[in-house]
């Protein structure tokens, strides 16, 4: 198709965007990388000549740069020509190669004196990060994380992050010596959710130490052991880790658990926990693993809502003789779900002295069945 140069030009001329109201506009580069924006504004729009250095959120990525050190210059020359004037909200960084700690210093540092709430830093090559990265008066949301071969080692000592409610660590170092303990997150006094995903630790000991940590997600974290002390802990979901110890409070109302060994920490359990969810792969089916798979449910015995993989159901429903010697511990139970996975329901296999364990003291409660997903025609 031929296009009338004349015509796109008139047709920009006469654009509807640039009457829109100014926050709307900056809303709308916000949203695409600066790099982007600024072109947009300088050859696009020229009367959004100056509308760039009003971003509230800025995103630099070096995908399309031939070097790091045009990226960096790239990017001080963002920084040093924006007004000043306008606060940081979020500073979203991704950079593909050996970066300096000055270079990503000078962002952290000019992101934080402009009192920034979000950072998101990404990076697929290994890196040792600046300690300056990891202290923030104003910084409520971080996001780090690196490609899985790229792991970036961070400082050992707590992060100062009193005003920080959201942490997000994916795939990073937080300590390459074999220390008895780890304690990085004590001071984010006002911590609420914290996701450690693919983390490497030498340390013995991770200590989560948070009093204000509501949501709490582990997965994937293997070789060391994590002890958590959180209070006001509600949701909390363990994904393919070790764990030593959990302090865990009476408060806790979801629990998600997955990975191939029943949990010893369960029999520390005396409180109610509303939703529960254990999906557990077994190879074979042993009486020794049916056994600890019942043991398991009397430690949950306050549970409402319980999520079970098939795996689960069917090693008890082969060993329904064990099932006599105990009595069924759910008295509150609403709802049993079995989680098929990509198997069909049509198959699974549940016994009658299994079903009877589930419902004999909550005749109302109500199995169901996870179905396969309906394949398109």
């Amino acid at each position: 198709m031929d296009f009338d140069l004349n015509n796109v030009r008139a047709a920009l001329d006469e654009d509807r965007l640039s009457g829109l109201p100014l926050e709307l506009i900056l809303e709308i580069l916000s949203r695409v990388d600066t790099k982007l924006a600024i072109q947009t504004c300088l050859l696009l729009f020229p009367r959004w000549k100056l509308f760039w250095t009003l971003l509230p959120s800025l995103k630099f990525s070096n995908s399309g740069i031939k070097t790091l050190a045009d990226f960096s210059k790239f990017v001080t020359h963002v920084l040093s020509h924006r007004n000043h004037q306008v606060e940081v909200s979020s500073v979203n960084l991704c950079f593909h190669g050996e970066a300096a700690q000055g270079f990503v210093k000078e962002i952290a540092n000019y992101a934080f004196s402009h009192n920034v709430h979000e950072l998101i830093v990404y990076s697929t090559t290994r890196n040792e990060c600046p300690p300056s990265l990891f202290k923030s008066q104003t910084l409520k949301h971080l996001t780090f994380r690196t490609s899985v071969y790229a792991l970036c080692l961070t400082p050992k000592t707590p992060w100062d992050f009193p005003a920080l409610t959201t942490l997000y660590l994916k795939d990073m170092s937080l300590c390459d010596d074999r220390r008895e303990s780890l304690d990085l997150f004590s001071k984010c006094v006002n911590l609420q959710n914290l996701t450690l995903e693919n983390i490497t630790v030498e340390a013995k000991v991770l200590e989560i130490i948070t009093p204000r940590l509501a949501n709490l997600r582990l997965d994937n974290n293997r070789g060391y052991n994590i002890n958590v002390i959180a209070h006001q802990l509600v949701n909390l979901t363990i994904i393919q880790c070790s764990i030593g110890d959990l302090n865990i409070p009476s408060g806790l109302s979801s629990f998600c658990y997955k990975g191939y060994h029943t949990p010893h920490w369960f029999k520390n359990w005396h409180f109610s926990v509303n939703k529960v969810t254990v999906s557990l792969r077994i190879y074979g089916k042993r009486s020794e693993d049916a056994r600890r798979f019942i043991n398991m449910f009397q430690d949950l015995h306050s549970v409402r809502f319980l999520t079970l993989n098939l795996d689960i159901v069917e090693c008890i429903s082969s060993f329904s003789d064990l099932l006599s010697a105990q009595p069924s511990p759910f008295r509150n139970l609403i709802s049993l779900n079995i989680d098929s996975g990509s198997r069909d329901t049509c198959k699974v296999k549940m016994s009658t002295k299994a079903r009877n364990f589930f419902l004999e003291n909550s005749p109302d409660a109500t199995i169901f069945m996870k179905e396969l997903p309906t394949r398109k025609q």
